[in-house]
């Protein structure tokens, strides 16, 4: 018995991690900007227990304030494509989804593959109606060789036929 080896992917999703380098890299500026501003602070009011809360305030800041903004960026979209989704679940098949310029590339990546996804639904819900719409229209061309009494057996299979070969025919064009 054969082992399978299976290999892991480490480097997918490119846009995810242009995303997270971008993350990690304003970070590190900012850290390295505030480090620079705490040791300029240090050499003028010297070191102590006021130099230190300044920069335990400072590097709380720095982390509350990149974590909503990254937050924001990255799962902020989410609420609104919740909405959007619920309005296409509601039947508005037409809609698609939409993302800010400002949002992060991933979840735009993300968006353009959901809305391939959506239009691909759209193409076949139209074609499932016009199929419908085509048999609807078969059945109702049967209807009169039925109501005319007791049809006979050729005029019936007649018919059953034209109607299976158009209903073929509709199922081609779709």
């Amino acid at each position: 018995m054969a082992i399978k080896v299976i290999r892991q992917k480490y480097f997918v999703a490119k846009e995810l991690r242009l995303s997270i380098a971008l993350i990690i890299l304003w970070s590190l500026f900012v850290t390295a900007f505030f480090t620079y501003f705490a040791k300029e602070l240090g050499e003028k009011i010297g070191s102590g227990n006021l130099l230190f809360v300044i920069i335990m305030v400072g590097y709380i800041v720095i982390i509350v304030v990149l974590t909503m903004l990254f937050s924001h960026r990255l799962i902020g979209p989410f609420q609104r494509l919740n909405t959007e989704m619920r309005l296409i679940r509601a039947g508005d098949y037409r809609r698609r989804l939409n993302v800010r310029s400002s949002d992060d590339i991933y979840i735009k990546a993300f968006v353009a593959e959901v809305n391939k996804v959506l239009e691909t639904h759209d193409m076949e819900h139209a074609r499932t109606n016009d199929l419908l719409r085509d048999i609807e229209v078969e059945l109702i061309r049967l209807l009169p060789l039925v109501e005319e009494g007791a049809p006979s057996k050729e005029r019936l299979r007649e018919g059953i036929l034209v109607c299976h070969r158009k209903l073929q025919e509709s199922l081609k064009k779709n």
